[in-house]
């Protein structure tokens, strides 16, 4: 029999509406935490990438970090710096490669930084690589980063003048500066009476540019001053006003008596030719002319040295007490270059400039006990002149300044160079540079084992010559030690094809360095001008007047070679008109804040040291001012012009930047560059 269902009563629907609801609850439950593991998962997955992905980027960060360092090392990329490399960040393994993006390799483009932009005009060396980075965690990897960047060098040779401290311009006559002005602090422009014109000079210097980390100020440093009359011009960068072909100035006022720093807004009407707070220039450190560790002491070609308490000789000579000697890169005495060096300094060189004098000598410093009075404390009219003045004696009195022939003995000494305002008698190392060129020259085309070095090598851009002076006070804070280039107006070299690249040569010392005469002084490659750099403690200008050779011995009013350093400011110490054709980077004093002339450096104008009375002479000089810091031995400070000194009065300054060293092939043999990096691509890739 067939039976009916019974109906539900209100007890059943309301039971299958609770499991109904159940079902669904546990339904929704399971699906909101499936949800929730896929959305962890999802976000854990996110993290790993970005943390993956950040990683990957250090390591290409680490590549141009590490290609800037070898670039700011005198140094391009090579052979192992292009190996696959790997770093550890936090737990994950970064692989990354450069590789050479240049055509063809290893072969940078010459490029002008466009007008309109910061340093404008600038000649860079820009180098193009590309670097891939990836990270990888547990063997799997997460992320794949790639960038291409360019490395670009900009030499500082191309300023006319470039201060890594306060610069300050303050002429006491007109003076005209021409192209870049740059300090890496603040910037001091003021003219003592005259007129001071920063300008270009069309067609080898095109633009202008006076530009500051710090701010601009019109006025001194030393004092609080404006000084009126005197004019400030620099020139903007428009050229709207006759006469056409040249940029057109405007000047910067006073307004007022006061030193006022000049603001941003003012500045912006020369258009760019003046700009302050720039971004801070990484630049060389001043222990670049370290002796026994400095880019220039291991990278030189002959690195000669006096030694001071060293006994020497030349053969067959007198034993004198400091020696002259070539050194290795350790420091240690190369035995078989130094008998090269004394052949050369018994026999000179074939058609010397400078002739009875010996190519390579050193000055002596007078002992002062009786009948010589000649002291640091003492030293106007006291008795220097004499054989018995120096030890051991002189052969006779007329050897002791070089008399009439000073290769008539084998006695590698001079008598005493007094410094006035170091106050001081100085060591002083002396190099016949021009001599020196030559005769290895023509003793490597005969036989190269007698020579130096390699006369064409232009492994760092030309030779460096390494000058020093070794003795107790080598590293002392102020000393009496320097060395000093003379009878060099030539730089002679193997010839080159018209259009080639110059060999160049880089005269550096640890101490203060001297040039004595005309330097360098041709005008152009075909006429002979070379690439040419003296970088050294402090620079010091001697004349052509000041230094001379075949004259008769001293009597009545009569002064030969150095006899004069020690006299009053007059006829004995008078310069005839100099020309120095080279780069330089040297220490720099500061000038105190309100110090007034006792705390003042002497501005830019002061930058060589001078000797002499220039009055209405004219000292002539192409190059590039660069000062990286403050001088590390020598503390005199610059105390004015005329006899209460009694070191020298101002030369007539017909000065310019020596627009030459815009061509890349002249420019000295290592000179020192600022580098940036720029990142101009970049890609990526996660898993």
């Amino acid at each position: 029999m067939l039976r009916m269902p019974r109906p539900l009563n209100d007890r059943g629907v309301a039971l299958i509406a609770v499991l109904l609801t159940l079902t669904l609850l546990m339904a929704l439950a399971t699906a909101m935490t499936t949800s929730v593991n896929m959305d962890s998962g999802l976000r854990g997955a996110y993290t790993r990438t970005t943390t993956g992905f950040y990683a990957a980027e250090s390591g290409l960060n680490r590549a141009m970090g590490d290609y800037r360092n070898i670039f700011l090392n005198f140094n391009v990329p090579t052979g192992s710096d292009f190996n696959a490399k790997t770093i550890t960040v936090g737990n994950r393994t970064v692989n990354y490669q450069i590789r050479d993006n240049n055509t063809p390799a290893g072969t940078p483009t010459s490029l002008t930084i466009p007008s309109g932009q910061l340093f404008g005009g600038l000649n860079s060396l820009e180098y193009d690589y590309i670097v891939n980075s990836s990270s990888q965690s547990q063997s799997e990897t997460e992320a794949n980063v790639a960038a291409e960047f360019k490395v670009g060098y900009i030499p500082l040779f191309q300023f006319m003048a470039f201060y890594s401290r306060d610069l300050e311009i303050a002429p006491g006559a007109n003076m005209t500066l021409n192209g870049r002005l740059h300090s890496n602090a603040d910037l001091y422009l003021d003219a003592d009476g005259p007129t001071l014109a920063i300008a270009d000079n069309p067609p080898s210097i095109t633009t202008v540019q006076v530009s500051s980390q710090g701010d601009i100020y019109r006025g001194r440093k030393r004092a609080n001053v404006c000084e009126t009359p005197g004019t400030v011009n620099v020139d903007m960068l428009q050229d709207t006003v006759a006469p056409f072909g040249d940029l057109d100035p405007k000047t910067l006022p006073c307004n007022g008596s006061s030193t006022r720093k000049v603001p941003a807004s003012e500045l912006a009407a020369w258009k760019g030719s003046m700009v302050n707070q720039v971004e801070s220039i990484s630049v060389p450190q001043p222990d670049i002319d370290a002796r026994g560790a400095g880019i220039y002491w291991t990278h030189a070609d002959l690195r000669i040295v006096l030694k001071l308490g060293t006994a020497g000789q030349l053969p067959g000579g007198p034993v004198l007490p400091h020696s002259i000697v070539v050194e290795d890169v350790a420091g240690n005495i190369d035995a078989a270059k130094t008998a090269n060096l004394r052949t050369f300094m018994v026999n000179g060189a074939a058609g010397t400039f400078f002739a009875n004098t010996r190519p390579i000598f050193y000055t002596d410093v007078p002992n002062g006990t009786a009948p010589c009075t000649c002291t640091d404390a003492t030293a106007t009219g006291c008795n220097n002149a004499t054989r018995t003045c120096y030890t051991p004696n002189f052969a006779s009195d007329a050897r002791v300044y070089g008399g009439t022939n000073m290769t008539a003995d084998l006695d590698y000494r001079r008598g005493g160079f007094y410094n006035w305002r170091e106050q001081k008698w100085m060591y002083l190392l002396n190099v016949n540079v021009r001599d020196l060129l030559k005769w290895n020259m023509d003793t490597w085309g005969v036989n190269p084992a007698n020579a130096l070095f390699d006369p064409a090598d232009n492994t760092d851009g030309g030779i460096v010559l390494f000058l020093s002076v070794e003795g107790p006070n080598s590293g002392a804070a102020a000393n009496n030690y320097g060395v000093r280039v003379f009878g060099s107006p030539i730089l002679p070299f193997p010839a080159i094809a018209a259009g080639g690249d110059p060999t160049g040569l880089t005269v550096v010392s640890d101490q203060a360095g001297y040039i004595l005469g005309d330097y360098n002084n041709q005008a152009t490659v075909a006429a002979g001008w070379q690439p040419a750099a003296v970088i050294t403690d402090s620079v010091n200008i001697l004349s052509n007047n000041y230094f001379f050779a075949g004259a008769a011995a001293p009597a009545a009013g009569v002064h030969v070679n150095d006899w004069q350093s020690n006299d009053s400011l007059g006829a004995t110490r008078t310069a005839t008109a100099t020309i120095v054709n080279s780069a330089f980077i040297s220490g720099v004093d500061d000038t105190i804040a309100g110090g007034g002339a006792g705390g003042y450096n002497g501005g830019l104008e002061n930058y060589p040291r001078f000797h002499e009375s220039w009055s209405g002479i004219t000292f002539t000089y192409r190059g590039s001012y660069v000062s990286l810091g403050l001088p590390t031995h020598v503390n005199g400070p610059w105390c004015g012009t005329g006899a209460g000194c009694n070191i020298y009065n101002p030369p007539t300054r017909n000065w310019n930047y020596d627009a030459q060293f815009n061509d890349v092939r002249y420019l000295p043999p290592l000179t020192p560059r600022f580098v940036y990096v720029q990142q101009v691509l970049f890609t990526e890739e996660f898993k």
